[in-house]
Parts: C-alpha cells; sequence; structure tokens
C-alpha cells in the first residue's frame, strides 16, 4: 500500500514538473554571441556566467 501511494506521488510529480517546464519558455536574443551548432536546432542551452 505504501509502495503504490509512492508510486502515485511520483507520478503527479512528474506530471506537475513537466507541465512546469512547459509554461516556462523564452526567447533569449543571442546577437553575435559565440554559438556552437545550427541555428535550427530545437533547443538553445544558455550559460551564465559570473567571473566575480
Amino acid at each position: 500500500m505504501l509502495r503504490q501511494l509512492a508510486l502515485i506521488l511520483l507520478a503527479l510529480l512528474i506530471t506537475v514538473a513537466a507541465h512546469a517546464a512547459e509554461e516556462q519558455r523564452f526567447s533569449v536574443p543571442l546577437g553575435s554571441s559565440p554559438v556552437y551548432g545550427g541555428k535550427d536546432a530545437p533547443i538553445t542551452i544558455v550559460e551564465f556566467i559570473d567571473y566575480q
């Protein structure tokens, strides 16, 4: 019983996380930033680094 409840809660958390990730999309202008890969890639990963 406890295992079934844990699996149900895990499935619920995964579903909620998937929906939250779908709702947060941002357009980031790359301008003249250095890029690797094609401009028509389905995913863009942007890394922000603070050297201080």
